[in-house]
């Protein structure tokens, strides 16, 4: 398996580049806004991308025309066993094995605590917590004792795993529990050729935020030290990057894309 930093996909200047040809990767909440910014610049690198969406639209259908190469489609709830065992055998069957897989499927519901019930607390867990957890356990089983190259998951967190937001509590218990997971998990499998990190970003922008939360927007810009939302693409150049062999030496961390705002003073 090759992931050098040359020969495809460039971010920013053009200065890093990626070579993710006969790598197959799996990003789960592939129909989403990071979801589809990941799958399209894996798919840019050469990789074969699958993309896991609870159900398949006219949308996601119309974004798969988009992509360079040959990909395709797995439906299902991750918060159903059946559905992440049913999925990874459909993989099975069609590329035999994956080398990243990236769980980028959660909820981010907002309420606050006294109004939380435990269905609504196991629904956040079980998407947000188990999901990755059964995602990743059916990839190190697919695996199996094979030795090919160095296979790699990536789990988005949240910068809320360490900085708790009113309203977010379920949602920051879920993400901290994420970015515990995936230090535990590097430490489990690390024997095994695994690599596993976290990726946590901030306040992504997205058309329309400036509208639907204009005081959060002004808050965040002023409060971080490079005065600006995240950008989807940051986020995506670290997935990138982790999944690369350019990071075939880390693996346990928890890699902030916040614009600074984790070392903002609270006083």
């Amino acid at each position: 398996m090759s992931r050098d930093m040359h020969d495809s996909t460039a971010f920013g200047s053009g200065s890093i580049k990626y070579n993710f040809k006969g790598v197959n990767v799996l990003v789960t909440g592939a129909g989403g806004l990071l979801g589809r910014s990941i799958v399209s610049f894996f798919s840019s690198a050469g990789a074969s991308v699958i993309l896991h969406v609870r159900k398949s639209d006219d949308s996601i259908n119309t974004f798969m025309n988009t992509l360079v190469g040959d990909h395709f489609i797995v439906e299902g709830d991750l918060s159903h066993e059946d559905d992440v065992v049913h999925i990874f055998k459909e993989i099975r069957e069609k590329l035999c094995s994956i080398d990243v897989l990236v769980n980028n499927a959660g909820l981010q519901d907002i309420s606050p605590l006294k109004d939380i019930g435990g269905d609504d607390w196991d629904r956040m867990m079980s998407v947000n917590l188990k999901a990755p957890h059964l995602c990743t356990r059916e990839f190190v089983r697919m695996r199996g004792d094979e030795r090919r190259g160095e296979p790699s998951v990536i789990n988005i967190a949240s910068i809320e795993a360490e900085s708790p937001a009113c309203g977010h509590s379920h949602y920051g218990a879920s993400k901290g529990g994420l970015v515990q997971y995936s230090r535990a998990s590097a430490l489990e499998l690390g024997p095994l050729g695994f690599r596993v990190n976290s990726v946590s970003p901030g306040v992504i922008y997205r058309e329309g935020i400036e509208t639907d939360w204009p005081d959060g927007v002004a808050r965040y810009g002023a409060s971080a030290p490079m005065s600006d939302l995240v950008h989807v693409e940051d986020v995506t150049a670290s997935v990138l990057f982790l999944a690369s062999d350019g990071a075939r030496g880390i693996t346990g961390i928890n890699l902030r894309v916040d614009k600074g705002i984790g070392v903002t003073p609270g006083y």
